[in-house]
């Protein structure tokens, strides 16, 4: 990818795609529209049956921007990451969903709050919340105003906030993690990233409105339940998290219950043992088996 890249530019936007031909149009006149072209944009196809490859190809020839594909066997959207994060060769990197779109400033503001934060080892990068299409935040409430330093606990489990998050992270430090994969399953949350890499470091918030998400129908956060049903493993590691950082006894109990839970569909033999509040673990166990029973029966 050497030859793509000029010294200009900062930032790879990643975009894991999986039959996302209906949709990429949109995030490419995004691209198209930003304000500071110092970035490349690299899609990685996890195995698109759909004309993804021939879309790519005529933006290539179109040469409006820096493009690098990579087309893989399909494997899910964390072993497309994995493979976009092993090629990363920019300073910054971010991954922006096949059917998101940046605001037209997203990439000039990012790299301006970034470039302010590069020596400074406690952060790991930025974030900002995703914008509904009407502008609003997802979920409706902001990171409080005064905040200087986020992390994955601050926005999941102490302000509890409902949202999801778009995050420019440093490469040189993005470069020495991987997301777990587990045989048979391909879907790993993007929460997995946020947690662990903001165990030691936090993110610079932003209150720049940089993404918009808008859900769509066949997304996997539109069909939760059978992405969990689907995913066990890769939903329990995420509820692994939430259950041993939960700062308060609502948020251990609650997400003790669903690590339970995801321990059960995933027959995890280990569940006991990776558990840190291991009492808790046993005394919510109950309660676990009836959500399995009542929110996840195959039947229902």
């Amino acid at each position: 990818m050497q030859e793509l890249l000029n010294k200009d530019v900062l930032l790879t936007v990643a975009t894991p795609s999986y039959n996302r031909a209906h949709t990429l149009p949109e995030v490419y006149a995004s691209l198209c529209a930003q304000t500071d072209k110092r970035f490349l944009w690299m899609i990685i196809d996890d195995g698109s049956t759909d004309r993804t490859e021939e879309l790519v190809n005529g933006w290539v020839k179109e040469g409006k921007l820096q493009i690098a594909y990579h087309k893989k066997p399909n494997g899910g959207k964390a072993s497309a990451l994995n493979v976009g994060i092993g090629l990363l060769e920019t300073r910054y990197a971010v991954c922006l969903d096949s059917d998101d779109t940046f605001y037209p400033r997203a990439v000039e503001i990012a790299l301006e709050q970034l470039d302010s934060i590069r020596d400074d080892d406690a952060y790991c990068g930025l974030l900002a919340l995703r914008n509904n299409p009407d502008g609003r935040v997802m979920g409706g409430r902001p990171i409080p105003e005064g905040t200087e330093k986020v992390t994955a606990v601050d926005i999941f489990l102490r302000w509890n906030l409902k949202t999801e998050l778009i995050c420019f992270y440093k490469t040189a430090l993005l470069k020495q993690y991987r997301f777990p994969e587990f045989p048979g399953e391909k879907f790993v949350s993007p929460a997995w990233m946020q947690y662990e890499i903001t165990r030691d470091r936090a993110y610079k918030p932003s209150w720049d409105q940089l993404c918009c998400c808008e859900y769509i129908a066949d997304g996997l956060t539109k069909n939760k339940r059978k992405v969990i049903m689907r995913n066990p493993r890769g939903y329990t590691c995420i509820k692994r998290f939430s259950f041993d950082l939960a700062p308060n006894l609502k948020q251990l109990i609650k997400n003790g219950i669903m690590y339970d839970c995801g321990c059960l569909l995933g027959k995890d033999k280990d569940w006991l043992k990776n558990a840190k509040h291991k009492g808790w673990a046993i005394v919510l166990m109950p309660a676990a088996w009836l959500v399995r029973m009542r929110r996840f029966n195959s039947k229902s």
